[in-house]
């Protein structure tokens, strides 16, 4: 019999053999996850806190685990984010899946969740389908030199550069313009020192109108992810300009990010970015 319970820092050991089977494909310099605490890495951390966490359990042994978390919309209300859904390989047939995904949507609705986005590669698509998850819009992977990026000077908004950030900062536990989950990801590398870089927050007449990110991700890459206020939205493209901008100090060839496709003119407000699909799809379910 199946078990769903909160997961524990313990079930990593079992972890480690269910993320052998379904993440080949990551940490491929570091030659994959080959030690329980890079499965551990992959539970801390600011951004983590914030997250749900919920394993099946099988016999005394956890084959699976699912990771979500809530995220305020100015527009569509509370969402609910799905990070991941690993089961073992040798259960991938069977219902667990689906309970896991079940359970953590009960929760969601429970912290008054009204839909619940999920990213999966295409490979993954068809169980997605099958629990109800309909693909909704698509993402782009926008990128440009750091030179093109103007530097859009006025007084009228205000660039507020965060210092010694311990916890996710309130100002930036939502969602509006940026792809769901991507801005609190990022902002929790820097603060957990995974990456340099910096944080901003932008006003206007002392009111909140927008925040931004910039991590250096390698010596020639940057990647910023920004998200503004409905009132900000006018501004959108200062608060753009400026948080990509930050990069040039880094003296990095690539400066990018990742959004969704229906937002590209908001971005392209600032500056002609360099655009491709990405071939992950993004899917929703309304609870």
């Amino acid at each position: 019999m199946v078990t769903i319970r909160k997961g524990m820092m313990n079930d990593c050991a079992d972890l480690l053999e269910v993320y052998q089977g379904t993440r080949w494909f990551y940490r491929q310099r570091e030659g994959g996850y080959t030690t329980v605490e890079q499965v551990k890495d992959e539970h801390r951390g600011v951004a983590f806190e914030r997250w749900g966490w919920l394993v099946a359990e099988e016999k005394g042994k956890v084959i699976g685990e699912i990771v979500f978390r809530v995220e305020k919309n100015p527009v569509s209300g509370r969402v609910g984010i799905i990070r991941n859904l690993d089961i073992d390989v040798r259960n991938q047939k069977t219902k667990i899946g689906t309970k896991l995904t079940r359970a953590a949507e009960d929760v969601l609705r429970g912290r008054r969740a009204v839909r619940v986005v999920a990213t999966t590669p295409p490979a993954s698509y068809n169980y997605w389908m099958k629990v109800k998850y309909f693909a909704r819009g698509s993402i782009l992977n926008i990128s440009t030199t750091p030179t093109k990026i103007p530097s859009m000077r006025t007084p009228r908004i205000k660039t507020v550069r965060l210092r010694e950030v311990t916890k996710l900062p309130k100002s930036m536990r939502f969602s509006h313009i940026a792809y769901p989950g991507s801005l609190a990801e990022l902002v929790s590398i820097v603060i957990d020192g995974k990456s340099r870089g910096e944080l901003f927050e932008y006003y206007a007449d002392e009111r909140l109108i927008g925040v931004g990110v910039i991590a250096q991700i390698d010596q020639k890459t940057a990647m910023f992810i920004v998200d503004v206020t409905k009132r900000g939205l006018s501004a959108a493209d200062i608060v753009i300009a400026r948080t990509a901008g930050a990069a040039q100090k880094w003296r990095v060839k690539k400066v990018q990010s990742t959004i969704p496709k229906d937002q590209l003119s908001v971005f392209n407000s600032a500056v002609k970015w360099s655009s491709e699909m990405s071939t992950n799809i993004p899917v929703t379910r309304l609870l």
